[in-house]
């Protein structure tokens, strides 16, 4: 069977070696390697851009998230396990904070390449 040419960020996707079984399973413990793969994953906003799990109603992971249907799964406690923080809403604010860095730091340089420029401290 022949498979269609990946694009380069699929190349590079820390996922790629994964049996598809794996990456789009809908159960958690079947899908940790490819959950594991993207905590390390250096494309994965162009992997959740791509895939728009939500529009998609895609099942599997993506973006280091499981999705169902289209929705992110809240990840199960056993009995007697802590709580752990929320990741997916952690990823969240920090594509969020990344995303306004990179509208505010090109509108900030050339303020604060005048005030590095010449400028003097009070």
């Amino acid at each position: 069977m022949h498979q269609p040419d990946t694009t380069p960020w699929q190349a590079a996707a820390a996922c790629a070696g994964l049996s598809p079984s794996v990456v789009f399973s809908r159960r958690g413990k079947e899908a940790a390697p490819a959950l594991r793969a993207c905590a390390v994953c250096p494309v994965s906003r162009e992997c959740e851009a791509a895939v728009a799990p939500a529009e998609s109603w895609f099942d599997g992971v993506c973006a280091g998230r499981l999705w169902r249907n289209g929705r992110p799964v809240k990840p199960r406690r056993r009995r007697g396990e802590a709580v752990a923080p929320d990741a997916a809403a952690a990823l969240d604010a920090a594509v969020a904070l990344d995303a306004a860095a990179a509208t505010l730091v090109p509108a900030l340089a050339p303020a604060l390449a005048g005030a590095t420029a010449g400028g003097t401290r009070d």
